[in-house]
């Protein structure tokens, strides 16, 4: 009896601290497998079903089969969703990851296919959340693509790849998901059709943008076509022309469908994950903590020019660490990133303490930071010069537009209807490094964060500016201005072959007014990096920059391009304080 005494005890001790050690450190491994019913052509249900289990575990692995997985809308999870520089509205969600903490997925080499217009990860107010080894893609992209095979005085001649369904209906073209068109429209009927807003050339054997390509933009007036026979469409449309054999690819209209939304969370980690495309941005956090993206690839499917039909990636009012590193950004239709944040405009003031601001830009509605507490700057909006601080005391949202707003202080003097405000909080810490970003249109990466970046070992292989520093309370209302920023021993590889930009690293913002004093970025080190360059184009270009060290870097000619632009120097410095061009 005695020893019984002494041993229960102690069993019953291990067993307890077998279940702590358990429950805080190990996670409950769930196999998508088991989830599956045998044969079943949308992985929809059961991935709903598998994420509700994980929720009820303190901590879970989703683990994928090795296989190619295919997901539908119909059984998907409905959501109104605000996501900024993207395009609001009802959500039709694949993986709903919605208040989830200390979750991985792992889909061990799996590609994941959807199918019509869905959004693959919306993921809201989760922490600790892992993506790892998946590739996504649509069975029918967003955009669409064509070959150029004649020119003519009025339009050109295209022949369209059977992976991009067409028609002409009505003398108008249209692309649409192949489907049956069954004549008269209903609520069930197939033939979807995809909407596109605008045109841009493609150099089909370099599979980047066509030699100071230009965008076409339709301004929502669709395209007159004939069909021609076998796949070949006769384009109406006066001054659009190209080389024959390149790729005219039709822009989606819209940015619906991101690949992954990050809403509210706090430590994210995309690891081997591939983004083949999505009708939006690849990734877009949002007041996110901590997010890192490593040995990840954004890049085009077989068969097709683009990949993302927006940013790669793109990070607003992100705070603690952002790191991109050890990975391939090529073929998007815009930056490899943009980090920044948002600027909301003073459309009303209605006594010494208290405004109305507006959130002006249509790809920034119902975006939402002003809470109780939290510090803003007031920002003049045509010089981007801070006036001042104060502290919310009331912020009342009325719409996804406007919300009223009480400072802690009387508004600086100067501050006056159509200036703007913005958040100040601690800014994320950059690091980029040891990427590769080509062959997409527009630039490379949009630096505009007010914590330490550095941005190191990188590849740039851009039409347009490889790194642009921006930022305007008149437009996008984008909040900018670095404060401490290394770029060092990059490669910048014929970059400046579009129309994107004015220099190779650009530096500049939305300033229209007191050039003399503002110095939006600042303390800027440009050390130790490669210039490959075609012609003399601007190596740099700069103004209202207040610290800038250009050293150590090395100016490499190549003949790789026709050579378009002559400059009788590489450097354009104005409106800049304590700049030092040591060459």
């Amino acid at each position: 009896m005695n020893l019984i005494n002494k041993i229960v005890p102690r069993i019953i001790h291990l067993i307890l601290g077998i279940l702590l050690i358990t429950s805080c450190g190990f996670a409950q491994e769930l196999n998508m497998g088991n989830y599956l019913e045998k044969g079943a052509k949308d992985a929809t249900p059961a991935v709903l079903k598998a994420l509700k289990d994980c929720k009820n575990q303190k901590s879970a692995k989703l683990v994928f089969p090795k296989g190619e997985y295919h997901f539908y809308g119909d059984f998907g999870v409905d959501k109104y969703c605000f996501v900024s520089n993207n395009d609001e509205g009802l959500k039709r969600i694949i993986f709903p990851i919605f208040g989830m903490d200390n979750l991985t997925i792992d889909g061990q080499g799996s590609s994941f296919i959807f199918h019509g217009f869905v959004n693959p990860f919306v993921i809201e107010n989760s922490k600790n959340i892992t993506l790892q080894n998946f590739s996504i893609d649509f069975a029918r992209p967003f955009h669409s693509e064509a070959i150029i095979i004649a020119n003519r005085d009025d339009g050109v001649d295209v022949e369209i790849p059977e992976n991009f369904p067409y028609r002409i209906k009505n003398n108008i073209l249209e692309f649409t998901d192949g489907g049956q068109d069954l004549g008269m429209k209903t609520t069930v009927s197939s033939n979807v059709v995809y909407p596109y807003g605008h045109l841009l050339e493609f150099d089909t054997g370099k599979r980047e943008t066509a030699f100071m390509a230009k965008d076409y933009y339709l301004e929502n007036t669709p395209l007159v076509a004939e069909d021609l026979g076998g796949r070949k469409v006769r384009i109406f449309l006066n001054g659009l022309k190209g080389t024959l054999g390149n790729t005219l690819t039709f822009g989606s209209a819209n940015r619906n469908y991101p690949g992954f939304i990050l809403t509210d969370c706090n430590n994210m980690e995309f690891s081997r994950i591939t983004i083949y495309h999505s009708g939006g941005m690849g990734i877009v956090g949002q007041r996110t903590n901590n997010i890192k993206v490593e040995n990840c690839k954004v890049t085009a499917s077989p068969g097709r020019m683009v990949s993302t039909t927006a940013d790669a990636t793109h990070f607003v009012n992100c705070t603690g660490k952002i790191e991109l590193s050890h990975c391939l950004f090529e073929n998007q239709k815009d930056d490899a990133t943009n980090i920044h944040g948002i600027y909301t405009r003073i459309a009303k003031q209605i006594n010494p303490k208290e405004v109305i601001v507006e959130l002006k830009h249509p790809q920034q509605f119902g975006f939402d930071y002003l809470k109780e507490d939290i510090e803003v700057e007031f920002v003049k909006g045509k010089s981007l010069i801070t006036k001042g601080t104060a502290k919310v005391a009331v912020a009342e949202r009325l719409n996804k537009n406007y919300t009223r707003v009480v400072f802690s202080n009387e508004i600086p003097e100067g501050i006056e209807v159509g200036d703007a405000i913005s958040e100040l909080h601690d800014f994320a810490v950059v690091h980029i490094h040891d990427n590769i970003i080509r062959k997409n249109r527009a630039r490379g990466m949009l630096l505009n964060c007010r914590g330490k970046t550095i941005v190191e070992n990188n590849y740039f292989h851009s039409p347009g500016a490889a790194l642009l520093f921006e930022g305007d309370a008149m437009y996008w209302y984008e909040q900018g201005g670095v404060s401490d920023c290394v770029i060092r021993n990059n490669v910048f590889d014929n970059c400046l072959f579009g129309v994107w930009g004015s220099a190779i690293i650009d530096v500049k913002a939305g300033i229209k007014e007191g050039f003399e004093t503002s110095r939006y970025n600042r303390n800027i080190r440009i050390t130790g990096n490669t210039f490959r360059t075609f012609d003399d184009a601007l190596l740099l270009n700069i103004y209202c920059v207040d610290g800038l060290i250009w050293k150590d870097n090395k100016i490499e000619k190549t003949t790789d391009y026709p050579a378009s632009r002559s400059n009788s120097s590489l450097f354009k410095i104005e409106h800049s304080d304590n700049v030092q061009i040591i060459e």
